[in-house]
């Protein structure tokens, strides 16, 4: 096996005939119910009948746990279509990560707390290198555009699950009523829009202007009269 590849995860029975496999699809079940407060170990091992000691025998620890739960998440996502452009790769992408967070709304914050979770996560950030090579970023700067790509798509979706992107809320609506005209006149005048506010929206017209970002970015380092991607 040539070093630089990531190692597959060992699925093979250990403890019980317990799997690695069975216990990250039963970790995440557990995870979905109770959200992080309500997730052990204990609880845990009660689900899939074996006790904490053996969960560790095949994850190591609650950390290589959780980083197994977020490249489960992560194998969820598909590569586009390698037909596409750049800008049509990344969206695509986007909205697959917005996908996983509707699937599994209390389990999604893993998947901003690791950088690399195995072979699956890999793929997507070598597509996402090509994408921003091809837009025309130097590659100096891809590594921190791509982590800062990562960052936003997974916070907002992270904020429509949280419930920071939706609607305004009813209170919402009488707490900016009361607000002075004088002091707050585009807030409340844009309080008809608040409440109409559909999260699907507010998802793709940010991800629109992160891809504008990009390519303003992008045409810093363009010769004199060339077009950008």
């Amino acid at each position: 096996m040539n070093p630089m590849t990531p190692a597959r995860p060992r699925t093979s029975p250990g403890p019980r005939g317990l799997s690695r496999d069975a216990i990250v699809e039963a970790a995440l079940d557990l995870m979905e119910e109770g959200g992080e407060a309500g997730f052990t170990l204990r609880k845990l091992g009660a689900r899939v009948g074996c006790d904490p000691m053996s969960i560790l025998y095949h994850l190591k620890s609650k950390e290589g746990l959780y980083r197994a739960m977020a490249g489960r998440l992560e194998s969820q996502l598909r590569i586009a279509p390698s037909s596409l452009p750049w800008r049509g790769r990344m969206r695509h992408l986007a909205d697959q990560y917005r996908s996983v967070a509707l699937r599994f709304p209390k389990s999604f914050w893993l998947m901003q707390h690791f950088v690399y979770t195995g072979p699956a996560d890999y793929d997507h950030m070598e597509m996402v290198h090509g994408a921003l090579r091809e837009a025309g970023i130097p590659a100096r700067d891809i590594p921190s555009l791509c982590l800062g790509w990562y960052a936003c798509i997974t916070g907002l979706a992270m904020g429509e699950v949280g419930g920071l992107i939706g609607p305004a809320s009813k209170q919402d609506l009488e707490e900016l009523a009361q607000l002075p005209d004088h002091s707050h006149p585009l807030l409340k005048g844009a309080m008809p829009l608040y409440q109409d506010l559909a999260p699907n929206s507010v998802f793709a017209l940010s991800i629109e202007m992160l891809l504008d970002g990009i390519v303003a970015q992008a045409a810093q380092h363009l010769p004199s009269g060339a077009n950008p991607a």
